[in-house]
């Protein structure tokens, strides 16, 4: 029965292996190398250091102390950059620093490599955008009409996208996130204003979750309706465009104008009314009721007319005599 399940198993582990995205570095020897690098190994080597020398003063001290600092810091570039999307979608390190992959040795891989500290290092903090914009066209567009990228131009003192997007891990910030994100720029302690930028951007990023869960209710009155005959053409027709609405959101955000963003969320969310107003729940047309026979209290009213017209009729006939 063992030898059965570990059959099983191992078979299982086969297919979710086989279906699981690999990235197309077999020839790559920036992840052949970098993979058992980090730029960290100084640090993690000051901090035994450290310890060694509370131990020659008998000081207790165990890297449990520095164990935080440890994992921020000592963590190394290709572990970020394997557990992120580019890593699923193949983008490997030559596309964003340079160099050739296919190399084996160091000197021939860093081929017209430039440190980050070039200016003319594609990674040189204002050359990021361009650099990002190969893959990230309608970003890049929207970046580039927003304050952001004009100060970046003019002042070399401006967010680029690696302050949003951090190197290797490139993880989209949460809503909760941008409230202290945006605040080491848009405080008053820093004098950048606006000021009530940072409770606005996690504002805006939670009604856009409270659009999705609307357009997510809105197509399953749809479906329903579907279901009990009704012609949904006109409400799908106005689902499918907040759809289209919400998926420019993540482009349009680039373009750091929180009116006009506001503006398409609102746009955005009437739309999705309308569907409602079709197919909500509350807009199907109610049953006539049944007519129904006169229950207790409508025959004792018969009862009662007939006893007084019967009392004036007889009144009416004793007065002849």
């Amino acid at each position: 029965m063992q030898v059965k399940s570990s059959i099983i198993l191992l078979a299982l582990t086969g297919i979710v292996l086989f279906l699981i995205p690999q990235v197309s570095a077999s020839e790559n020897s920036c992840i052949d190398c970098h993979k058992t690098l980090t730029p960290f190994i100084e640090v993690q080597k000051q901090f035994n250091q450290i310890r060694i020398q509370h131990l020659e003063k008998n000081v207790a001290c165990s890297l449990q102390c520095h164990e935080d600092r440890v994992r921020q810091l000592a963590t190394a570039n290709y572990q970020q950059w394997s557990e992120s999307v580019h890593a699923l979608k193949g983008v490997t390190c030559e596309v964003c620093h340079g160099g050739d992959p296919k190399q084996a040795t160091k000197e021939r891989a860093h081929t017209g490599f430039k440190n980050i500290t070039d200016p003319q290092s594609p990674l040189y903090y204002t050359n990021v955008p361009e650099t990002c914009g190969n893959c990230h066209p309608k970003e890049l567009d929207n970046f580039e009409g927003s304050k952001h990228y004009q100060k970046l131009e003019a002042l070399k003192l401006a967010p680029t996208c690696t302050t949003c997007h951090a190197p290797h891990t490139f993880r989209v910030l949460n809503p909760e996130e941008f409230r202290k994100f945006c605040g080491n720029c848009h405080s008053v302690y820093t004098k950048v204003a606006p000021y009530d930028i940072p409770v606005r951007a996690e504002y805006m990023l939670e009604q856009v979750n409270k659009l999705k869960f609307r357009i997510d209710m809105a197509n399953q009155d749809i479906f329903w309706a579907k279901k009990n005959g009704t012609d949904v053409t006109e409400a799908q027709g106005y689902v499918d465009s907040a759809l289209k609405k919400l998926g420019n959101m993540a482009i349009l955000w680039h373009e750091f104008n929180l009116t006009h963003f506001e503006d398409e969320l609102d746009s955005a969310n009437r739309e999705v009314k309308k569907a409602g107003d079709i197919v909500g729940p509350d807009t199907t047309p109610a049953k006539p009721a049944p007519a129904q026979a006169p229950g207790f209290t409508g025959l004792s009213v018969m009862v009662s007319l007939l006893a007084v017209l019967y009392i004036i009729r007889k009144r009416l006939r004793i007065g002849r005599f």
